[in-house]
């Protein structure tokens, strides 16, 4: 999930210090105002501050990369526009600012790269559709070839669709549930896990509804535990869960970036694990032998987590990739299954890992501008496909968080892809 209101909302998102966010804002401001007056030398000073505070954003990597080509650093701006291109396909490289650049092998090769974005790749075909509109699908969660469960963000309960035909697994704000993100199945111990916290997007809302992990009987429905933060004070947004082949169950607050352990024992959600590193996390997911969690975070690239000693390391690469702006995550036969949905054109990726796990050394482009894309969000695999939402519709609301008309919404697509092509 990664909800956005408004354009620089959206570059400063993540930073908690007042002082940090009203600093970017002034240094871009002040870069924008040199740049209109043709002031190269003060231009780029300014969104060189801006960029040393928030240094992945792709509007702010665009205007630097102008910027250092029109200071006769042509090998600075081609990097720094690269950078933005991989993050957002549509920045327009065809202006007079970057003539400097322009006929060399570095700006054709840029130019391929815009290109080769606008493609449509499509390797899925759909699996099912929901017609429910309002729903507002966020997850789902596969338990067999044509059963899977689902989180609902607008009508706060968790759905079932088995061969076809949807029902209710909860009603609408059952056991407390608030809006549904991440739900998932733990087949073994025949249990369904789902995290919750209160949205404005959702029916009925009440801000002081407490954020929890659910736990639920999967052949019965019935509520088996439910897990509140040790600290109620705190506010969070728990956006996904995942489980190790032990069955401990862990969940990710976008908000306050926390990941959170559900302890049985005392029958808490007990915080785990956070770091200064992290500036947006989303989807987690653990490798097969638990050894391993790798953590999305949305701004920065993916992270893996040993759990052995609790070292942080963020995941290399050696391509021309944004590894930016994924929501889900699923780890598989050493790949990590990643949707990206904000940057453009959205996409879903499968990266291949070394045997160490601690590096990307390729990638498979599963989904590129497809269609059906509507913020695509969470899935999960089962008999080596993978499931996952196409069209969540985080805008398929008014400026008040009313959902919009039907005939302004889309039915829900899940996808399927096969894995093992």
């Amino acid at each position: 999930m990664k909800k956005v209101t408004t354009l620089f909302l959206l570059m400063i998102s993540c930073f908690a210090a007042m002082t940090q966010t009203s600093e970017l804002q002034q240094f871009y401001t002040q870069a924008m105002e040199a740049r209109n007056k043709g002031d190269n030398e003060k231009f780029y000073d300014y969104i060189m501050k801006a960029h040393a505070i928030h240094p992945y954003h792709q509007g702010i990597l665009y205007q630097a990369g102008i910027a250092a080509a029109l200071n006769k650093k042509n090998a600075e701006a081609i990097e720094y526009l690269k950078e933005a291109i991989l993050i957002q396909s549509d920045f327009v490289l065809d202006i007079p600012e970057l003539n400097a650049l322009k006929g060399t092998k570095e700006f054709e090769h840029l130019k391929e790269i815009k290109k080769n974005a606008s493609n449509i790749i499509i390797t899925s075909d759909t699996a099912f559709t929901i017609k429910d509109r309002s729903l507002h699908l966020e997850s789902i969660t596969a338990a067999g070839e044509n059963t899977f469960y689902g989180g609902s963000i607008h009508k706060r309960k968790i759905i079932k669709v088995e061969n076809g035909v949807v029902s209710d697994f909860t009603k609408s704000g059952q056991d407390g549930l608030g809006s549904v993100f991440g739900v998932k199945v733990d087949l073994k111990r025949k249990i369904l896990w789902a995290c919750s916290s209160p949205m404005e997007e959702m029916e009925h809302y009440n801000a002081i509804l407490p954020s929890a992990v659910f736990k639920y009987d999967l052949r019965t429905g019935k509520l088996l535990a439910k897990y509140l933060p040790e600290n109620p004070a705190l506010q969070l947004v728990l956006g996904e869960i995942t489980i190790n082949r032990k069955g401990e169950v862990y969940a990710s607050d976008s908000k306050s970036n926390l990941i959170f352990k559900v302890n049985e024992a005392t029958g808490k959600l007990e915080q785990f694990y956070s770091s200064d590193e992290f500036w947006n996390i989303q989807g987690i997911t653990f490798s097969d032998d638990g050894d391993f969690l790798f953590i999305a975070d949305y701004i920065k690239g993916i992270f893996r987590l040993d759990m052995k000693d609790l070292k942080l390391s963020l995941l290399e690469k050696n391509f021309d990739l944004s590894l930016k702006a994924v929501d889900g995550l699923t780890f598989y036969k050493n790949t990590l299954l990643a949707i990206q949905n904000y940057i453009k054109p959205m996409r879903v990726t499968q990266y291949k890992l070394n045997e160490e796990l601690d590096k990307i050394i390729s990638y498979k482009i599963i989904d590129q501008n497809h269609p059906a894309f509507h913020e695509p969000t969470l899935g999960s695999v089962i008999d080596d496909r993978y499931y996952y939402v196409a069209n969540s519709q985080w805008s398929g609301y008014d400026d008040k968080h009313n959902i919009k008309p039907s005939d302004q919404l889309q039915d829900i697509v899940i996808l399927r892809v096969d894995l093992r092509k």
